[in-house]
Parts: structure tokens; C-alpha cells; sequence
């Protein structure tokens, strides 16, 4: 990260990644809701009920691509957030530091 990136595009990287890290999140969260309905039905494919149509059904590359899926989804969520708050973090050490020589101008000098 660009420690002296001007403040406008600051907030705006603020709004960008935030932006993404929310929409990251809801498509993860969708994604991983239906993991279980896959590996259901890959199961039954597989021959439904025993424990090697489970072992060949979690085996399966399309069950192991869907959590690839959402693994990578979750991944992107997660770059983002962080993204978002070390970007946050920086504008709000800019603000202290601006507070900061401010109040050190309008204190009297002695």
C-alpha cells in the first residue's frame, strides 16, 4: 500500500473495497448454503445412503470444485476486508495526525 496516495483516492479505495468485501461475503454465504444440497444430490448419484457413495460423492470433482468455488470466493471477501481496513486505518491516523498538529498551532506558546 501507497502510504502517500492522496485523500480522495483513499476514500475512494475505502468504498471500493468495502463495497467488495460486502458483496464477496453474500456470495460465499450463498455458495457455501448450497454445498450441502450438492453433495446430496452427488450422493444420491453415487448410490445414495451408504458410506461409499458419501466417500465417492465428497471425492467428486464437481462437489470439490463447488468448494473451490467458495473457497476462493471466501478468499477474495477476506483480501478485501483486510484491504479495506488497512486503508481505513491509514485515513484515520491522518486525521489524528492533522488533529494533532492542530492543536499543537493553538496552544500557547511560553
Amino acid at each position: 500500500m501507497n502510504r502517500t496516495i492522496l485523500n480522495e483516492r483513499l476514500v475512494a479505495l475505502i468504498q471500493q473495497f468495502a463495497q467488495g468485501s460486502m458483496e464477496a461475503r453474500q456470495v460465499a454465504k450463498r455458495l457455501f448454503a448450497l454445498l450441502p444440497a450438492r453433495f446430496a444430490d452427488l450422493k444420491r448419484q453415487h448410490g445414495g445412503g451408504s458410506a461409499r457413495a458419501e466417500r465417492l460423492a465428497l471425492t467428486d470433482p464437481r462437489y470439490l470444485q463447488s468448494v473451490d468455488e467458495y473457497v476462493a470466493i471466501q478468499g477474495e471477501a477476506l483480501r478485501s476486508r483486510i484491504q479495506y481496513e488497512t486503508h481505513s486505518m491509514l485515513f484515520q491516523a491522518r486525521q489524528s495526525l492533522r488533529r494533532a498538529r492542530s492543536a499543537s498551532q493553538r496552544l500557547p506558546r511560553t
